[in-house]
């Protein structure tokens, strides 16, 4: 069963890695050899990431399902690449973004209040605002010789069968949606002669591509200091939808409810890394994850990591079979502008619905309204085009890279001037709590804080800390290991937010929490202590990194809320 699901995700998955590196290959004249080493490099790489996601070697891979590919969103700026300095150029700025992609996920710990659902769903729906004019534009690129009709009509049965299939298919069926909407739009395009099966025919049925010559482009010229900033803004996007969407699989992989483990994370992130730098290395567009793997948990039921090992594998293997890469590219480009157009509107939906998922106030709301329409203004070049003509304005001429930068700089602007964060830092031992508490009243005092809620959170600081030890206790963790802690309290209109940062060793206090239930252990002082902390605190949230934990939890002004 296994090796019959990991065969057909494979053969579904070749498809977006055939079409998108056509796209960036086509849009940039490039010829037929380096797109068939292309479509090769960026198969082994895919299938290989997905292995090494599912099976996790240290701390590279994630430990789930999870499906890699050549990643859509780095369309637009890899085709400015190819056409300013050809393969060499693309393949510079790729390997830059992995060692960028790399210090990312070293910094997770401290992006968190960057990479938020505002970031990441702005910047996906501004990924699809670069790539949706190459996909008009292939709405209308037919042979000179075709009938006027042709490019309309094969446009509009590729749409219309891909969106029936998408809102009234059954689940399983909505699995061949690419499929079933291209074979629909070629089948159109053979009835007005602008289908050519000649290569198919050509094709060998195994086979690998002349290996052209893979260079890096070390001269550092105008061209790469000017794509740099867009491949970077591309990268934190991939890297964001990667900590997304393994996020969302630790949540889907598991029947009963658990913490998420941000070790893996940053593992799964240090995958797509690897896939990155070895993207560079071939001269192709980077990977980054497929909604394969979230499909198949959210649909099926189907998250075993053993799944991502067969996928990975056959994807490697179908990337010796000339003939089905021949078959791919043999579809005209108004089905490929069709079915990329409605791809990308739906990511654009889905990066909005990513915003609003948790609510948006005014001010998120503003920050994500002028970041969209400034980076639509730009990639649509509305907005000052005789400035962005010139050598600097170039390096904003892409909306991904204008919007993101909009949006960045807002957030940053936004907490940077938001309540003040008072800091202390302290061992980490049981001598430390009398200071510890001393620091809460004098913030409590400090933003005027009754008597009730400065005990309440006099409470939940105290059992915080003793969670934190008991855990340690547990840990037997080595008892010449000075470890510090470090306190962050910060006061908002609705109460307060305290988070405690130290070097602790394995287990996650939610998971804990989780597993007493409303029942803890009464002979437990651990069990007791955790209890006592959830009754005080509105909220207890423990992330684990590879380099530190981060305990934060939340405690109201107001009793009972």
């Amino acid at each position: 069963m296994s090796l019959l699901i990991g065969l057909q995700v494979g053969i579904l998955v070749c498809v977006p890695v055939v079409v998108v590196t056509t796209i960036v290959a086509r849009a940039a004249g490039l010829d037929d050899s380096y797109l068939s080493w292309a479509i090769f490099a960026s198969m082994l790489i895919g299938g290989g990431v997905t292995v090494l996601q599912a099976g996790r070697l240290g701390a590279v891979g994630g430990g789930s399902l999870t499906v890699m590919g050549a990643s859509g969103a780095a369309i637009g700026v890899a085709v400015l690449a190819l056409v300013t300095g050809g393969p060499p150029l693309l393949a510079t700025l790729v390997v830059a973004s992995a060692i960028f992609q790399f210090v990312l996920s070293a910094s997770l710990s401290r992006l968190r209040r960057v990479i938020t659902p505002l970031v990441s769903g702005t910047l996906l729906a501004l990924v699809s605002v670069t790539v949706m004019p190459m996909g008009f534009a292939m709405l209308t690129r037919v042979p000179d010789h075709a009938h006027p009709a042709a490019a309309p009509t094969v446009a509009a049965v590729t749409i219309l069968i891909v969106v029936g299939l998408m809102l009234r298919a059954p689940r399983m069926a909505r699995a061949w949606t690419p499929v079933l909407g291209m074979g629909a739009g070629c089948v159109s395009a053979a009835f007005f002669g602008i289908l050519d099966l000649g290569r198919i025919a050509d094709a060998r049925w195994i086979g690998v591509p002349a290996l052209p010559p893979l260079t890096l482009d070390l001269s550092f010229g105008p061209g790469f200091w000017i794509l740099l900033p867009g491949f970077l803004f591309v990268t934190f996007v991939i890297t964001v939808r990667q900590v997304g969407d393994s996020v969302r699989m630790q949540r889907l992989s598991y029947r009963a409810s658990r913490a998420i483990d941000f070790r893996k994370v940053e593992g799964a992130v240090n995958a797509c890394g690897v896939g990155t730098l070895l993207s560079g290395f071939a001269g192709v567009l980077p990977p980054w994850p497929y909604l394969a793997g979230i499909s198949m948990a959210e649909g099926i039921g189907v998250a075993a990591r053993r799944i991502g090992i067969h996928i990975g594998i056959v994807f490697v293997c179908l990337a010796f079979v000339p003939k089905i890469v021949a078959l791919i590219l043999s579809i005209p480009l108004p089905v490929l502008g069709a079915y990329l157009t409605v791809i990308f509107g739906l990511t654009f939906a889905q990066g909005m619905r990513i915003v609003f998922h948790e609510g948006v106030g005014r001010q998120n709301a503003l920050i994500a309204g002028l970041s969209l329409w400034i980076g639509v203004g730009i990639q649509f070049q509305a907005i000052f085009p005789a400035h962005l003509a010139t050598p600097t304005g170039r390096m904003l001429a892409n909306g991904l890279t204008a919007g993101g930068l909009t949006i960045l700089i807002l957030t940053l602007f936004l907490e940077l001037t938001g309540p003040r964060r008072i800091r202390t830092e302290m061992p980490l031992r049981p001598e430390s709590l009398p200071g510890l508490d001393r620091f809460v009243v004098d913030f409590a005092a400090r933003y005027g804080w009754g008597m009730s809620a400065t005990e309440r959170l006099r409470a939940a600081t105290e059992e915080a800390l003793l969670s934190l030890l008991r855990q340690e206790e547990d840990d037997h963790a080595p008892a010449n290991e000075e470890r510090r802690l470090r306190v962050v309290a910060r006061n908002a209109r609705e109460g307060a937010s305290l988070e405690f940062t130290a070097a602790t060793h394995a287990g996650n206090l939610e998971n804990r929490m989780m597993l007493f239930g409303d029942r803890p252990d009464p002979t437990s002082e651990r069990d007791l202590s955790l209890a006592l902390l959830r009754h005080h605190a509105t909220s207890v949230k423990h992330r684990e990194y590879h380099n530190v934990d981060i305990l934060t939890v939340g405690v109201s002004r107001r009793p009972g809320t």
